[in-house]
C-alpha cells in the first residue's frame, strides 16, 4: 500500500533542491502589498509596496512606488522610492525619484540630480575614527566646527 519510493524526494540532475541555491534571488514585496512589522533577512530584498517597520538585510532595492516607514540597516541600498527613517548602509545609491526623510549613515553615497533628502548625510567610518583619533594631550585638533 505504501511505497518507500513515495516518501523519497526525487531530484533531477542539476537540481539538488537545496535552499542555498536560491540565496542569490531577492525576496520581493510587490506593489500593492503592505506589511506592518520589522523585516530581517540575510539576503537581498526588493520592495515595491509599503513597509511600516525596520528593515535589516544584505541589499535593499526600493522601487519608485515603494515606501518604507522605519529604519534601514543594510550593506547596500538602491532607492527610487520614499523612505521615512534612518538609513545605515555601506553603499547608498539614490535615484532622481528618491525621497528620503531622515539621516543617512554611509561609507559611499551616490545621488542623482532630483533626489530629495531631508536629513543629514554622515560618513560612517569618519564618525568612528573621530572618537578614536583624539588629539594628544596639549595638542590641537586638525579642525574644529562650531555652531555660531
Amino acid at each position: 500500500m505504501f511505497n518507500n519510493r513515495q516518501n523519497k524526494r526525487e531530484t533531477k540532475p542539476g537540481n539538488s533542491g537545496r535552499r542555498g541555491e536560491n540565496a542569490t534571488r531577492p525576496s520581493i514585496l510587490a506593489e500593492g502589498l503592505g506589511i506592518e512589522g520589522n523585516i530581517e533577512t540575510v539576503g537581498d530584498l526588493q520592495i515595491d509596496g509599503t513597509v511600516t517597520g525596520d528593515i535589516t538585510c544584505r541589499s535593499l532595492t526600493l522601487g519608485e512606488d515603494g515606501l518604507v516607514k522605519g529604519a534601514i540597516n543594510a550593506e547596500t541600498v538602491h532607492i527610487r522610492g520614499r523612505i521615512e527613517g534612518r538609513i545605515d548602509a555601506a553603499v547608498v545609491e539614490l535615484a532622481a525619484s528618491a525621497v528620503i526623510i531622515g539621516d543617512i549613515l554611509h561609507d559611499s553615497i551616490g545621488v542623482e540630480a532630483g533626489a530629495n533628502i531631508e536629513g543629514q548625510l554622515k560618513r560612517r567610518h569618519k564618525t568612528r575614527a573621530a572618537t578614536e583619533d583624539k588629539p594628544a594631550e596639549g595638542g590641537k585638533p586638525a579642525l574644529v566646527v562650531t555652531n555660531s
